[in-house]
């Protein structure tokens, strides 16, 4: 079965190891290492789309969340202050950071908004939804999470 936003197996693109401070200042570092399923939301506090797709995003964390399933929503804002960020995220439970505190190279960065990584234990990246793409549905990512937390 062909999943929405599923990458093909031909694409091996790891999980770097991602540190960033939030908006709350909590240091954040995921990395390989932790065997966890990452989410990655790159959005913006202008993108309404973004903005949708947050309740999605956090209805996943705290469904699997105790299930080694870490979701950190990266704000493009160029301007933003931390106060803003966190103000438009309120309403979710997972780690909001700046991008302007992250290691997320410029090259890492999505042209365009929202988009969302999903990453496996193994480090590789298995889905992209967004960016011009895929929608992001609860739906759809209550068929991939599962399988990924699966596996070993």
């Amino acid at each position: 079965m062909k999943i929405p936003g599923q990458l093909s197996t031909e694409i091996n693109t790891q999980v770097m190891p991602l540190t960033a401070t939030t908006v709350t200042g909590q240091p954040i570092r995921l990395n390989q290492a932790q065997r966890a399923v990452v989410v990655i939301h790159f959005w913006a506090t202008w993108c309404v789309p973004c903005r949708v797709e947050m309740p999605m995003l956090d209805a996943i964390s705290r469904k699997y969340g105790k299930q080694n399933v870490q979701v950190i929503g990266i704000a493009l804002d160029a301007g933003a202050n931390r106060q803003k960020i966190a103000a438009a995220g309120a309403s979710v439970s997972f780690p909001l950071a700046r991008l302007s505190e992250t290691n997320v190279r410029p090259r890492d960065v999505p042209a365009a908004l929202p988009e969302t990584l999903i990453y496996g234990r193994d480090g590789r990246l298995r889905c992209r939804f967004g960016g011009g793409g895929t929608t992001l549905t609860v739906a759809t990512l209550d068929r991939v999470i599962p399988p990924l937390i699966a596996e070993r």
